[in-house]
């Protein structure tokens, strides 16, 4: 049994002592090749002392032996001081600062900023490229070489294939790949004037991140995608002619004309077949309900249609908000029903409890009012 114990004391012990060992090079600044020479170094000093100095010091010849024994102790301290400090110094510093012993290293592209303000564009993406073959992953970096060469070296190609090498790196969130994607549609607007690959770019959203915030804006936008054909105009419109000044125009008399009335009717149409290519086209909704409520005083329809965008799954909470704040507000200046309004605006309470848009409601609720008379007066005119 003594024997078990002995055994297990100093296998506990060189455990420990192992630990201990690894512990501190892991905290130690200095190379492995400089604790590797401390350690041997050490190892046959511990020698020379246990095995000549001790028994010198413990013979009648003490008074030579301790000399030596003191000498190879600050020999020791001398080598291991900063290890010695940090079996005290490191737990403290632990304790106040979490234990963050090292700065996490990341890309610097100060330089690279400072070459691109001053005009030297190559060297700028010289130093982004520097940077990245030591930082392959980060997609900052990469997205900044794309904007050099889109924006600034006219290499359309070049920065859309850098996009797709950002697109292919891993743990990337939904804002990330849809900022890319995006980039890359507005530059083959921009600088391609192709808007077929504008088109494909902003459809990859809806295919990588089905059911997002990031493919239902996506929709919004092909909904109202820029086509070739006003991509053709906008680059072959001829500019206007200023026609030559005319002497004593200030005292010519002018007849009056009347305005020209919008045909409310040709633009319900073209609301409607909007929507019938696409039913989630917010930007055509909307102004369909305003059109029934302002123009055609149609307030039940125009309700209803403020209402379909409200309900519609996975709206974003600003636009559900707004969309609520609008329809609280027709149904007290035109309806003149601020109760009912008033419920609507409590649905902003009960959709987005203890949020800044419910503290907003409540203030709306109580402030909430019929339109005065000269506004119904003028609504009426």
């Amino acid at each position: 049994m003594e024997l078990a114990l002995k055994i297990l004391e100093w296998t506990a012990g060189m455990a420990a002592l192992a630990w201990f060992c690894w512990w501190r090079v892991q905290r130690s600044d200095a190379s492995p090749g400089a604790i590797i020479t401390k350690s041997l170094v050490t190892a046959a000093l511990v020698y020379a002392l246990l095995v000549h100095v001790v028994p010198i010091a413990l013979s009648p010849a003490a008074m030579a032996g301790v000399p030596l024994l003191a000498g190879i102790l600050l020999i020791l301290s001398r080598m291991w001081r900063h290890e010695i400090v940090g079996v005290f110094a490191d737990p403290l510093g632990d304790m106040i600062d979490g234990g963050k012993q090292q700065i996490e290293a990341k890309p610097y592209y100060s330089s690279a900023e400072a070459k691109r303000m001053a005009g030297n564009i190559p060297g700028a993406i010289a130093d982004v490229r520097a940077e990245l073959e030591k930082f392959p992953n980060d997609y900052d970096g990469r997205m900044r070489l794309a904007t050099l060469l889109a924006e600034h070296s006219e290499d359309l190609p070049g920065a859309i294939a850098v996009i797709e090498e950002a697109l292919q790196l891993k743990e990337l969130t939904d804002g990330q790949i849809s900022y890319a994607l995006k980039t890359a549609a507005d530059w083959h607007l921009k600088f391609g004037r192709d808007s077929e690959s504008a088109r494909l770019a902003i459809e990859r959203i809806t295919t990588l991140l089905p059911g997002t915030q990031a493919a239902l804006h996506a929709q919004q936008r092909l909904a109202n995608h820029t086509s070739q054909e006003m991509i053709a105009y906008e680059d072959d419109h001829s500019p206007i002619a200023i026609p030559e000044f005319e002497r004593k125009l200030g005292v010519r008399r002018k007849k009056p004309v009347a305005p020209v009335k919008p045909d409310i009717n040709a633009a319900e149409r073209l609301l409607r077949d909007r929507l019938a290519k696409n039913k989630n086209d917010w930007t055509a909704r909307e102004e369909l309900a305003r059109l029934y409520v302002e123009e055609f005083e149609f307030f039940e329809r125009g309700l209803q249609e403020l209402e379909i965008l409200i309900s519609t799954p996975g709206q974003p909470k600003a636009e559900a908000v707004r969309w609520l704040h609008q329809k609280a507000d027709w149904q007290a200046k035109l309806l003149d029903d601020v109760e009912a309004g008033r419920a609507t605006l409590k649905r902003i309470q009960d959709m987005f409890p203890n949020s800044a848009a419910a503290h907003r409601a409540a203030v709306a609720i109580m402030h909430l009012q019929p339109a005065s008379k000269p506004q119904k007066k003028q609504a009426e005119e």
